[in-house]
């Protein structure tokens, strides 16, 4: 039996060698993209691109089928440093994409098994559609992802037999690999999708459930017809104020301001009228007062004030202030001009150089006192007649 030259046998190892190195870089090539990161599109640019890199052929392609089709509809070819996608129906066909290519990737889908063609020219079906430019020999497998089989993979060159057994063992392979690598990526972007819907979605119950509590609470604080603060706010607030006056030895005054005769209004002008006269005059009073000052109402002719940092003397002065602009609101209803007043009672808490047994009390009861004696005061106003201030005393 005759030995094999040595020089022979190396020959043939390095050939083996070079083929397994090309198949190992071209899979380190796909195997090293970010799936994350990458679109399905650069994945498939990539694979071609390794394919020409590693391999040395001229020329390689993916072909997409239609649902329920077994023509190519779609190609991804890669020639000549070009990337080309062509889209022609179902022939696919362009000037990047032959005839005889199809035919050959038709056969490849069809079977659903790699397919080679040492020389295109000795083949009965694919010589009729030969040209010039028609690759001589080409190697194809089925492109498969999860499961269903959506294309083909193929291989070209110019010269006969340029694909032997190891490529046919690796590029299935390659396939699978490509398969399994789009399959994955179409996974994790979907999941990338219903994770950035879900999050909208999230996002979206979070603001109107934020806006219905906004909502809720301002219900829960405003009086609907005049815009103020309602009855429960204005007292909730008021013991924080009384209790901030208590802690620092602070001052503050407590209003209480009732529409004289408004019954008159209602009974002769109708509660439409009256609600206007109410929205006005809380307009009224709202524009004099600052931002720190609590503008409530808290009845229905009802209104109330807070005046953080207010003595007597500066809560009485305003409140006679805050009278004469209400007496100055002139209405028009059933053919006639009409006027209101109001009575008001003002209590404020003593300085601490005028008595100190108050601020003994708890902020509730002080608060309670307060309301006491403003409303006493109110009483004493209505007795002389109204449109007056009257002050209570701690």
């Amino acid at each position: 039996m005759k030995t094999p030259p040595l020089n022979e046998t190396f020959r043939e190892m390095t050939a083996v060698f070079d083929e397994l190195l090309a198949s190992l870089s071209t899979l380190k090539g796909l195997g090293a993209l970010d799936l994350g990161h990458c679109g399905e599109g650069q994945l498939l640019q990539e694979a071609l691109v390794s394919l020409v890199e590693n391999y040395g052929v001229e020329r390689c392609a993916l072909f997409f089928v239609e649902v329920g089709s077994e023509h190519p509809a779609t190609a991804v070819a890669w020639c000549n440093g070009t990337l080309k996608i062509c889209s022609e129906g179902k022939n696919a066909c362009c000037d990047e994409v032959s005839p005889m290519e199809v035919a050959f990737v038709d056969q490849v889908i069809r079977s659903g098994d790699v397919r080679i063609c040492d020389d295109c020219l000795d083949d009965d079906e694919l010589k009729p559609l030969a040209t010039k430019d028609s690759p001589r020999s080409m190697l194809g497998a089925p492109l498969v992802v999860g499961g269903e089989r959506v294309g083909a993979l193929l291989l070209a060159a110019s010269e006969p037999q340029r694909f032997g057994a190891w490529q046919q063992r690796f590029i299935p392979l390659f396939a699978l690999f490509l398969g399994q690598a789009m399959m994955s990526s179409r996974l994790l972007h979907n999941l990338e999708n219903q994770v950035r819907e879900r999050t909208s979605q999230l996002e979206n119950a979070l603001r109107e459930t934020h806006e219905l509590k906004e909502r809720y609470q301002s219900l829960a604080m405003v009086d609907a017809l005049t815009g103020l603060y309602n009855r429960r706010f204005f007292f909730s607030e008021g013991g924080l104020v009384v209790a901030r006056a208590l802690r620092y030895r602070h001052t503050a005054t407590f209003v209480i301001i009732d529409l004289d005769f408004f019954k008159r209004v209602n009974d002769r002008y109708g509660h439409g009228v009256g609600d206007q006269v109410l929205k006005d005059v809380a307009e009224a009073l709202r524009g004099q007062l600052r931002e720190t000052d609590i503008l409530a109402r808290i009845g229905g002719e009802e209104f109330a004030l807070i005046l953080p940092e207010t003595g007597i003397e500066g809560a009485t002065e305003l409140t006679g202030r805050l009278c004469k602009s209400v007496r100055d609101l002139v209405w028009s209803a059933k053919g006639e001009d009409f006027g209101i007043t109001f009575s008001a009672g003002v209590a404020a808490l003593p300085l601490t150089s005028e008595s100190s047994e108050p601020r003994d009390l708890g902020c509730s009861d002080m608060l309670e006192r307060l309301f006491s004696q403003a409303d006493k005061a109110l009483y004493d106003a209505k007795a002389q007649g109204g449109d007056r201030v009257e002050v209570g005393v701690l």
